[in-house]
């Protein structure tokens, strides 16, 4: 019980470091209840491992001496590397511990018949392109379409991944890494990004749209519609559901044998690109979805990213006149209308969030040895490095 005491305070201590850009010991054991020595161990422990450096900061006193020295997250401790993985490309970004992006790419791919050869081939390749990268890779955060859960590490669905059955991820790339790998559903890593990087102005209660278009399985053009994904959080916490399929996609007014997701027939699919009327008729019909969900479950905060980001402006219209629509009340309807700061490259930086929102968590003293370890990277407490945490399910 006392190393798991221990383990929650040095969590806590690790997350008041890396939501505050520097703050002291002191200061440290007043916002968590922590007794000074306590704090002074675990930072010694923290700048031993040199996951924590000394600033100064401030002034000296009344009497001059020595200026304060404060504590932060040292952003030089190594990098993640954030993957989106899609049918037919993918997208890279590396950030350090602080969410800055030291390297972004994206290629065409060309999709094999398994995931994981798939997987294992974009990071081969990118072994080459991150080599400049003057800092140790701590871990990996994959984002990808589908049904999957994370904490296990198994896709479960995919249909853009053509993925029928269970793929047990983490075990199948177990051998081939000596870092932490985690993987999340693309719309959800989206998620874990607002959580990561907002932390000051993160919202409790909202919904990440993911929209990219994407190649149809019999269309015979480039693009056969709008591929959609949603994302919820709720109470500060990203919402799976009782089987990890919160957030999949299909309009109420979807009939068969449409491949789409919406009420477009195929052949008005093939032309959603250069058609204007029916690029508006499907933003229309996604908003009146987005403005159900706002309503039904009370959020504050609508974030849109993927690549119908571009259409902002049109988008934020018709979301403000459909929320209101939708609402019962006379009051106009507190929601903000949002959009992805990196916008084509949000779920990759997503993933990278996930990894950093997962690295600083605080481990709850009943969640289960499984979602712990998921939850909890090894580094922390290891030597600096370590492999001896894998995310093997």
């Amino acid at each position: 019980m006392a190393n798991k005491i221990n383990e929650i305070n040095t969590s806590r201590v690790l997350q008041k470091l890396w939501f505050n850009k520097g703050i002291s010991r002191v200061d440290i054991a007043r916002e968590l209840g922590l007794g000074k020595s306590t704090v002074t161990k675990i930072v010694a422990r923290l700048l031993e491992r040199n996951l924590v450096k000394l600033v100064t900061r401030g002034r000296s006193g009344p009497s001059g001496g020595r200026r304060p020295t404060h504590l932060m997250i040292n952003s030089q401790y190594g990098y993640i590397l954030g993957l989106e993985i899609q049918p037919d490309f993918y997208t890279a970004v590396a950030t350090d511990l602080l969410g800055e992006v030291i390297f972004s790419h994206s290629e065409r791919i060309a999709f094999g018949p398994n995931i994981v050869d798939t997987y294992l081939g974009v990071v081969r390749a990118l072994e080459e392109k991150t080599r400049d990268i003057r800092l140790p890779l701590i871990g990996i955060g994959v984002g990808m379409p589908g049904i999957i859960d994370p904490h296990k590490g198994i896709i479960l669905q995919s249909n853009p991944l053509s993925i029928s059955r269970p793929v047990d991820f983490y075990r199948e790339i177990a051998t081939h890494h000596t870092v932490p790998v985690l993987i999340e559903n693309d719309a959800k890593c989206c998620c874990w990004g607002e959580l990561a990087f907002k932390k000051t102005e993160r919202h409790a209660n909202f919904t990440f749209v993911l929209g990219e278009f994407r190649k149809g399985r019999t269309a015979n053009s480039d693009y056969w519609g709008i591929a959609i994904g949603f994302g919820f959080v709720l109470n500060g916490k990203v919402h799976y559901g009782e089987g990890f399929s919160a957030g999949e996609f299909q309009s109420i007014l979807w009939e068969p044998p449409n491949q789409g997701q919406f009420s477009l027939r195929d052949e008005e699919s093939k032309r959603i690109k250069e058609d204007p009327k029916i690029l508006d008729r499907v933003l229309r019909e996604l908003s009146s979805h987005i403005a159900f969900h706002v309503n039904a479950l009370n959020l504050t905060s609508v974030v849109i990213g993927g690549e119908i980001a571009t259409y902002r402006d049109a988008l934020t219209e018709m979301l403000q006149a459909e929320i209101q629509k939708n609402w019962s009340y006379e009051n106009k309807v507190d929601c903000s209308i949002e959009f992805a700061t990196l916008g084509d490259r949000a779920v990759a930086y997503g993933a990278a969030g996930m990894f950093l929102e997962r690295f600083f968590s605080i481990p709850d003293v009943v969640e289960s040895a499984e979602l712990r370890t998921s939850n909890k990277i090894g580094v922390l407490y290891g030597p600096r490095q370590s492999a001896a945490v894998r995310q093997n399910g």
